[in-house]
C-alpha cells in the first residue's frame, strides 16, 4: 500500500470536465482519505464501504461529478490487478439482476455476434450471454483473484487486463456491457468512444452506473456507498446522456433499476458502526434471515445506446 500513498502526489490534472470539456466547476466533496483504512480490498468490488473519496467537483455544464486530480492510469491498473476478491456470491446476485434488466433490450438487436462484459469479475454474467446466442462471449477483468474465483467452464471466457481494443482484435461485437465500471476510469469519454468504434453497426452499449442525483444518495450524502476512493466520476441522467449523445449513440434509454442482494450484503453497505452491524447481523443470523434476498432501488440506473446502422 506504499504505492497507494505515493500515488496521490503523482496525479493527473483534469482542468476540464472529462465528458463535455466544460471549465465551470462547483464544489462537491472535499478529499477524505484515511491511510489506516487502506487495504487489499480498497480497490476490490462490492467491498465494505470506507466512505473515503478524492476531491470532487461538479461540472455546471453537463452535471458530471468528477475528481480533477485523479491517480494515473498506470497506478489504477496496478491497484485493480492486485486487489483481493471475496464477492463471488454477490457477483452472482448482481448478474441475475443485470440479466433480468437487460433481457428486453437485447431483443432489439438484429445480430448475435460477440458480447463483451467489461469489468466482468468472476464472469457471473457470461453464461447468460452465451445462452442468449452471443458468440463469442468475452469478459475483460483486471483482477487475477477475481478470474481465479470463476467456475472452470467460465474461466476460458475471461481475459485478464484493463480494457483495451487490442484485447478484442478481429472481433466486432453486437453488445458491450459496462456494469459499475465507468466510475472507475480516468478517461470515460475515450472508453465509450472505443466501445462505439468496436461495435458493429446496430450494436448496443449497455452501462449500469450510480446516479448521484438519486434521492437515496442525496439523503446519505458523504455516507452513501457511492462516495468511494475508487470513483473518479459520478453520473447523473444528464451526464450519462451527454456522454452517449456526444459519442454518437442513438435511441438512448435511461431507467432506474432494482438491485437484489442478501440482507447480509445490504447491511454491509450501511454507514452504521461495525460493532452495531455485527450485532444486528448476529441476530438476523440466529433468525435465519441473513441470506434473505431483498430487492431495492438504491440509486443505480441503466443506460442503453445503439450505434446507428451505416
Amino acid at each position: 500500500m506504499i504505492l497507494l500513498m505515493h500515488s496521490f502526489t503523482e496525479n493527473i490534472e483534469r482542468k476540464v470536465c472529462p465528458i463535455c470539456g466544460g471549465i465551470t466547476q462547483a464544489p462537491f466533496k472535499d478529499e477524505r482519505i484515511d491511510p489506516g483504512k487502506i487495504n487489499e480490498f480498497t480497490y476490490a468490488s462490492r467491498k465494505q464501504p470506507e466512505f473515503m473519496c478524492l476531491h470532487l467537483v461538479r461540472c455546471i455544464n453537463c452535471d458530471l461529478v468528477y475528481a480533477p486530480m485523479p491517480p494515473t492510469a498506470k497506478f489504477l491498473s496496478t491497484m485493480y490487478t492486485e486487489a483481493a476478491y471475496d464477492s463471488k456470491l454477490e457477483a452472482q446476485a448482481a448478474a441475475h439482476s443485470y440479466a433480468k434488466i437487460l433481457s428486453p433490450y437485447i431483443k432489439l438487436l438484429s445480430g448475435r455476434n460477440a458480447a463483451i462484459d467489461v469489468g466482468a469479475g468472476s464472469g457471473a454474467l457470461l453464461p447468460w450471454l452465451s445462452k442468449n446466442g452471443f458468440d463469442p462471449v468475452i469478459g475483460i477483468e483486471p483482477s487475477p483473484a477475481a478470474i481465479e474465483a470463476a467456475p472452470p467452464a467460465v474461466k476460458p471466457m475471461l481475459r485478464q487486463g484493463m480494457f483495451s481494443a487490442s484485447l478484442l482484435t478481429g472481433i466486432r461485437p453486437s453488445l458491450i456491457c459496462s456494469f459499475m465500471t465507468l466510475e472507475h476510469l480516468v478517461d470515460p469519454s475515450n472508453f465509450v468512444f472505443e466501445v462505439y468504434e468496436l461495435l458493429e453497426p446496430g450494436g448496443m452499449f449497455a452501462a449500469i452506473i450510480h446516479n448521484w442525483r438519486a434521492p437515496i444518495n442525496r439523503l446519505f450524502g458523504s455516507y452513501s456507498p457511492i462516495i468511494d476512493i475508487e470513483h473518479l466520476q459520478l453520473f447523473s441522467p444528464k451526464a450519462i446522456n451527454t456522454l452517449l449523445e456526444k459519442t454518437g449513440f442513438i435511441a438512448i434509454d435511461l431507467r432506474s433499476i432494482c438491485n437484489t442482494y442478501s440482507l447480509k450484503y445490504w447491511f454491509r453497505l450501511t454507514p452504521l458502526p461495525t460493532k452495531i452491524k455485527n450485532r444486528i447481523a448476529g441476530i438476523l443470523n440466529c433468525l435465519g434471515l441473513l441470506d434473505t434476498q431483498i430487492s431495492l432501488r438504491v440509486g443505480n440506473m441503466l443506460a442503453i445506446g445503439l450505434k446507428p446502422h451505416e
